[in-house]
Parts: C-alpha cells; sequence; structure tokens
C-alpha cells in the first residue's frame, strides 16, 4: 500500500478509450502494468480485470485495495482507477471490457438491469475485489477464461455464446452477493454516478470556457454545495482539481496533435496567464509543455507508442 499511498496525490485523470464494434461492444484482452505507473483514468465501459501474474493495488479514487494472483474486480464505467505495482514486479491483468448496453441498454427489463450490480454498489458497505483464495473467484474464473478463449476465436457465430458466458458470471456475483437484498445499496451508488456523468462531460467539452459549480449545479438541478460533496464523492478529487487536470488533458492532445505554439494552447484551455499555465502543467506532468511535445512526438522514422487498456 506505500506505493499509492505515495502516488494518489500526484495523480491526474483521463478517458481511457477502447475501440469496440458498436454492434457488439465487448473485447478480451491482456495488459502488462508499466514501471511507470499509468496515470489514473476512467473509460465509458465496464471492466472485469484478473490478476494473472504479480501483486500490487488497484487505486480507487484515495481508496487502495490489495491485488494479488487470483482476485478479481469489477470496476464500474466512471469509477476513477490504476492498478499500481512495484516497478520490479509487473501485474499481468486479464481484462474483460463492455459497454453497459450490451447487457442493458435503454427500455430493458430490470432483470438485465440487475446483471449490472456488481459494478455498481456502494463502497461503503461491499468492495469491488473478489479474493483469489474465495470460491466465488473459483468459480468465476472458467467463465473468465471461456471468455477470452471463445473471443480469440473472433467468431461472429459465438457472439451469443460470448454473451450468455458473460451474463452467467455476472449471475454468479448477484447470487453470492445477494443483489436483491443490497438493491437500495446499488441503487444509491449507481445514482450518484448517474448523477455526475453530466457534469463530467460538461467539463471535458468546456475546458476552454470558465467553469464554475453554478453553472454545473444548473445543468443536474442541485445546490453547488451538493454538486461538491457528490463530485467529491465519486470521483475521489475536488471539482476544482478534475477541471484542471481536464485542461491539462486537453492542452497534451493539443500539444501532441496540432502544431499551435504553447501559448495558443494555453487560451485554448482557458489560460490567460502562460506562467500559471506552466506551473499548472508542471505539476501535473513533470515537465514543461515545450518538453512534454519534444518527449512524446515521434521523431522521422520512429512509431508513436500505441495505448492498449
Amino acid at each position: 500500500m506505500r506505493l499509492a499511498t505515495a502516488i494518489v496525490g500526484s495523480m491526474a485523470l483521463f478517458v481511457w478509450p477502447q475501440e469496440m464494434d458498436p454492434e457488439f461492444p465487448v473485447a478480451v484482452l491482456e495488459y502488462v502494468t508499466r514501471p511507470d505507473p499509468d496515470p489514473m483514468h476512467w473509460h465509458d465501459y465496464l471492466e472485469i480485470a484478473v490478476v494473472v501474474e504479480g501483486h500490487g493495488a488497484f487505486l480507487f479514487g484515495q481508496r487502495a485495495l490489495p491485488a494479488e494472483v487470483g482476485d478479481i474486480f469489477f470496476i464500474d464505467n466512471s469509477q476513477p482507477h490504476v492498478a499500481l505495482t512495484e516497478a520490479a514486479t509487473p501485474m499481468r491483468l486479464l481484462l474483460v471490457l463492455f459497454r453497459p448496453e450490451l447487457i442493458a441498454g435503454p427500455g430493458c427489463r430490470e432483470l438485465d438491469l440487475g446483471y449490472l450490480a456488481p459494478f455498481r454498489f456502494d463502497e461503503r458497505v461491499a468492495s469491488s475485489r473478489i479474493c483469489g483464495a474465495s470460491a466465488l473467484a473459483a468459480e468465476l474464473r472458467p467463465f473468465i477464461e471461456e471468455l477470452r478463449t471463445t473471443w480469440q476465436r473472433h467468431d461472429p457465430a459465438e457472439r451469443h455464446l460470448i454473451d450468455a458466458t458473460l451474463r452467467h458470471a455476472l449471475a454468479l456475483v448477484n447470487r453470492a452477493r445477494g443483489a436483491g437484498s443490497t438493491t437500495g445499496a446499488v441503487r444509491g451508488a449507481a445514482d450518484r454516478r448517474g448523477q455526475i456523468r453530466p457534469v463530467l462531460a460538461y467539463v471535458d467539452g468546456h475546458c476552454g470556457d470558465r467553469i464554475t459549480l453554478s453553472d454545473i449545479a444548473q445543468i443536474i438541478h442541485v445546490s453547488p454545495s451538493r454538486v461538491r460533496h457528490v463530485f467529491k464523492d465519486v470521483t475521489g478529487v475536488g471539482f476544482k482539481e478534475y477541471v484542471t487536470q481536464a485542461r491539462v488533458t486537453e492542452a497534451k492532445k493539443l500539444l501532441l496533435g496540432t502544431d499551435l505554439s504553447v501559448a495558443e494552447i494555453a487560451q485554448r484551455v482557458s489560460y490567460t496567464n502562460l506562467y500559471q499555465f506552466y506551473k499548472v502543467f508542471y505539476r501535473s506532468s513533470a515537465m514543461s509543455p515545450r518538453e512534454y511535445r519534444h518527449y512524446y512526438t515521434p521523431t522521422a522514422g520512429e512509431a508513436a507508442p500505441v495505448a492498449m487498456g
């Protein structure tokens, strides 16, 4: 846990994309943690992560959970998180990724919505981690392995099998955790995350504008103080900090994807004071905007690194 404690204060958040077939939004892949910790992130898909090799921790906001071989994590699509490990002992993870609408789309049955309960629980009374030594983990692993094997065949005729296997795994978790008796807690956590999603989308889409708590409160029709409380509760960071991180993330995209000057980029992300922009950027990235552009822009003949996750 020392690693998680040391890193949490300096992490920036970003959205980690994953290409999926819109008609069948699911992907099964392996991921190995890097010597340099990944940034804390979230995504618009749900994630089941199995620790295949190594050990470390999963950090959810400011809450760290141990990660040992065999452990299984159910990660919601608005839950800031990152897998952490010591540099000498990387973790190898098997990831099952899918968009919620694969299982429970708009207007679906209440029964279908219930499949997503393993991801939408109240962290105060439950955990996203299933211990690898538990009977439930032993029961789940064959289904997750079957998902990998079937996915790797890339046979469209087996999509129903993938769908059914995934639903079976989720149903086992619901049965073990007595999802029916915790409906209130599940709905409470889902409601808080659902309430905050329009805020995240608004901030990400208005990095160049002045954004205040009052503006956000009007969007979701609650008081500014309630926005502040829910935002911190769901994301693990304060509203002002998230806005700053969103602007830095947008600045990084512009640095690598355009030929705009640093001053022009600073203005694009709502910084009129160039010195303040440099200060905020360096605090987030441990390098200046120019250094960042130089370090991450491939030179002639080099290929840009491909992100996975």
